[in-house]
């Protein structure tokens, strides 16, 4: 065997046992304890890794050095057979259960205190090992439920068919599924979203055994792509149907959103104008008119409403409009931008010019007609 690079604090008869092992020129053996109060001074005083305790220590001191030992040391080993041989190999063994035992610690703690979902899965997809929350994620609330059970227990079956086909895939090539975004549908209808991680786990030798991996829950964040995607469409919908040109500026005025009416009279697309300024697309004059309206929109605050406009659009057509801006505002109520709205009320004004004309013309016939039976009516008399 290595020599053991071990400080090693003898108890009773294993100090001399303790004297022909093999011991490296680092470590140091200590003087043998046999009470209480020297063992407890020397665990207090020095890193001790293996307190060895030989045949002839006091019976009724032992629980209480154990507990000495457990709290100061790495390994406890009791010598019946007080022979260097079988010395060594005890405090060998001693030292790889510790090992083991602080290696098993750590891992369960690890995993336990992960806050995404972690499995060890055999070759079979049955779960060797899993945490609290991937029991939570099936509605468990123990994780040792879960072992012996696979996906197929708790996934419909087209789900859990996939993810098996995917873990055998990582079994047979030994290459790692990273940051794969799964749809998984439970029975009963409920549908959660994850980003998964899986590898190849592999025995002391490498030979693959299983796989391991965990997941991050991506539902609240899809269900919020989701809503989005859907306010969006909607929000399409009502600009492309709506009659009057509508927009959005930021604060340097460039468009964050047009729609079809106001795109066309400037000879844009919704998606060309994005981006663009009104001097880019408009006479100079008629952009600085409407860049100041908005200047003065955002810093005061208040809004324009159904103002009086005329607009002349790319094709040279000119038009009345009732234009109303609002300041646009972040969710922390700062300013960052105009809302603007503008309603085409060029036939209105083009049929209220033809009412008053026709209305001066009839007060005017009106006039001649009373004019005219005021003389007959003179002549007659």
């Amino acid at each position: 065997m290595d020599p053991l690079p071990r400080h090693l604090l003898p108890l009773g008869l294993a100090s001399q046992l303790l004297k022909d092992l093999p011991v490296a020129a680092e470590a140091r053996v200590l003087p043998a304890v046999d009470d209480l109060a020297t063992l407890a001074e020397a665990l207090k005083a020095c890193p001790i890794s293996v307190v060895v305790v030989g045949p002839d220590w006091p019976a009724q001191d032992l629980a209480a050095a154990r507990e000495l030992i457990l709290d100061h040391a790495a390994a406890c080993v009791i010598a019946p057979d007080p022979t260097p041989a079988s010395l060594e190999a005890a405090i060998v063994a001693a030292l790889e259960e510790r090992r083991l035992r602080v290696e098993s610690g750590f891992f369960n703690q690890l995993i336990h205190l992960m806050p995404d979902p972690v499995f060890f899965k055999d070759r079979h997809g049955r779960f060797l090992v899993a945490n609290a929350v991937i029991a939570k994620h099936f509605g468990l609330d123990d994780p040792a439920i879960l072992v012996g059970r696979s996906d197929f227990d708790f996934f419909t079956s087209e789900h859990a068919q996939q993810a098996f086909a995917d873990e055998q895939e990582v079994m047979r090539t030994g290459e790692p599924i990273t940051a794969l975004l799964e749809k998984e549908t439970h029975e009963g209808d409920r549908v959660t979203w994850c980003l998964t991680w899986k590898a190849p786990l592999r025995d002391q030798t490498g030979r693959v055994i299983g796989i391991y991996g965990f997941s991050r829950d991506q539902t609240n964040l899809k269900n919020t792509e989701f809503a989005l995607a859907t306010e969006r469409h909607l929000l399409e919908v009502l600009l492309t149907g709506l009659p009057d040109s509508v927009f959005i500026k930021d604060r340097d005025g460039r468009f964050l959103l047009a729609n079809q009416v106001v795109a066309q009279w400037m000879g844009e697309t919704p998606v060309s104008l994005r981006g663009k300024r009104d001097a880019d697309v408009l006479p100079p004059e008629q952009a600085a008119a409407f860049r100041k309206d908005e200047e003065d929109v955002m810093a005061s605050g208040m809004p324009v409403i159904n103002r009086e406009e005329n607009v002349r659009t790319h094709d040279g057509r000119d038009l009345t409009v009732l234009t109303t801006k609002l300041p646009y505002r972040n969710p922390a109520g700062e300013i960052i931008g105009v809302i603007g709205m503008s309603r085409n009320i060029s036939l209105r004004k083009g049929f209220d010019a033809e009412m008053k004309s026709a209305q001066t013309e009839i007060a005017a016939l009106r006039s001649e007609v009373a004019r005219l039976t005021t003389e007959v009516t003179t002549r007659l008399t």
